[in-house]
């Protein structure tokens, strides 16, 4: 009789870790999709704070995740390393400053890097051709939508989610 129900105790929670990984493995990537639409650099930086957690929450976790950042207006020149003859001008932290010391470019590559394909860049081509930004002048990771709002619509219309930073 002990055995039994050893037996059937074991055979419960092995069934029950299988259904756990079958269900993580049928599971779709949480979708995220933040919007860089201002120039204040503390904003910024908060925004880079709370992508850098919820990635390694992600990841130490196993948890598939698809994170975007849609840049537009005033955020286009946080998607920049060459301003020249364009209507923006670099600052001082870009390359400098913030809680790591090497600015919001630093942080935006170290970002990336943690990453990997998990996090896309997406910078709205209007705001580039408003501003005279050619693709050269963005960083390599960046890719080159139509608009960053109709971006917006679509990721979420994807299903991810809009996290606005005030």
């Amino acid at each position: 009789m002990k055995i039994r129900n050893i037996l059937i105790a074991v055979i419960s929670v092995v069934m029950l870790m299988v259904a756990s990984v079958n269900a993580k493995e049928n599971t779709e990537p949480v979708k995220v999709v933040y919007p860089l639409d201002f120039p204040d650099v503390k904003r910024v930086h908060f925004m880079l704070n709370t992508l850098n957690n919820l990635v390694k929450y992600y990841q130490k976790n196993f948890i598939d995740y698809e994170v975007s950042i849609v840049v537009y207006g005033p955020g286009l020149q946080y998607a920049m390393h060459n301003f020249k003859d364009t209507g923006f001008v670099g600052k001082p932290y870009l390359r400098h400053g913030g809680p790591t010391g090497n600015g919001t470019q630093g942080r935006i590559h170290a970002l990336k890097q943690l990453a990997g394909d998990n996090l896309r860049f997406f910078v709205c081509e209007n705001t580039m051709k408003k501003k005279n930004v050619k693709k050269e002048q963005l960083h390599p990771f960046a890719e080159v939508t139509e608009g960053g709002v109709l971006k917006l619509i679509e990721l979420q219309n994807e299903g991810a989610a809009l996290i606005k930073i005030k």
